[in-house]
């Protein structure tokens, strides 16, 4: 079970966290979270087990009990815009943490919203936004990092893995979760900023960056190629088709594919 005092003695974080609920069993940590009253700003909830967690497209996101971090973020910023770019902050900060502490060195970041080691993925991030008449009322990160699972439905087994799997050695889930959340919020101040390095540093982490790869656009694979250019500063996904020209994409409905 996760330790929920030495979790708040370890963060070190300035509000991100600080409000932060833990809940043994939910349906969906974003589920919930939609509900919760009096919000504040970098609120965390987190469950030992998702009964109905789910990710991109509406697929499942299924979980070994006490073994993950699963989780969900509430932020309240003015708009909702860039929001692939917050997904894949997010992500980015994930990568720095276990890069740094676990030296892993083929972890990369995978359009639009998966940490990969490897082939294998190791986090599914789904961002989702609520609305309050024509304003934002909270934008929820929900995050799925496998961290001590060794058990996999059949499906995944080629897929997906954990920190335990890599590294052969129980992880230190509280101190995970502190070190996540200290780099999250410094990526969050950065987006909200603007900030040009954030989306120089995201790039140069997505697969496929600067390479010839083929689109898939709403399931329809383009025969082209086109040249992944990664982010520009609105979010938005760039590639240079065949006649040289930057087409934009604003929505995520789009997989790279590298050859």
């Amino acid at each position: 079970m996760f330790n929920k005092d030495r979790f708040q003695q370890l963060l070190k974080t300035s509000w991100v966290g600080h409000t932060f609920e833990y809940l043994p069993e939910v349906n969906s940590t974003n589920t919930y979270a939609k509900k919760i009253d009096n919000l504040l700003p970098g609120t965390v909830v987190l469950t030992d087990y998702q009964t109905h967690g789910k990710g991109q497209n509406n697929k499942s996101w299924k979980i070994q009990k006490n073994c993950n971090l699963t989780f969900s973020l509430l932020f309240i910023p003015k708009n909702a815009t860039r929001l692939p770019l917050l997904t894949l902050a997010c992500a980015s900060a994930i990568e720095d943490v276990l890069r740094t502490s676990f030296n892993l060195s083929k972890v990369a970041l995978k359009w639009p919203n998966d940490v990969m080691v490897g082939s294998l993925k190791l986090v599914g991030i789904l961002t989702e936004v609520v609305h309050l008449g024509n304003s934002v009322d909270r934008v929820i990160v929900g995050i799925g990092l496998n961290v001590n699972q060794t058990e996999f439905p059949s499906e995944l087994l080629d897929v997906a893995t954990s920190l335990k799997a890599i590294s052969k050695v129980e992880q230190d889930r509280e101190k995970l979760l502190s070190d996540i959340l200290s780099r999250i919020e410094f990526n969050y101040q950065r987006w909200v900023t603007n900030s040009l390095d954030l989306v120089k540093e995201v790039n140069a982490k997505l697969i496929g960056y600067g390479e010839w790869v083929t689109l898939e656009i709403d399931g329809v694979v383009i025969e082209e190629k086109n040249k992944f250019l990664g982010m520009n500063e609105k979010g938005e996904l760039q590639v240079l088709n065949k006649d040289f020209e930057v087409d934009t994409f604003s929505y995520e409905q789009i997989r790279i594919h590298p050859d």
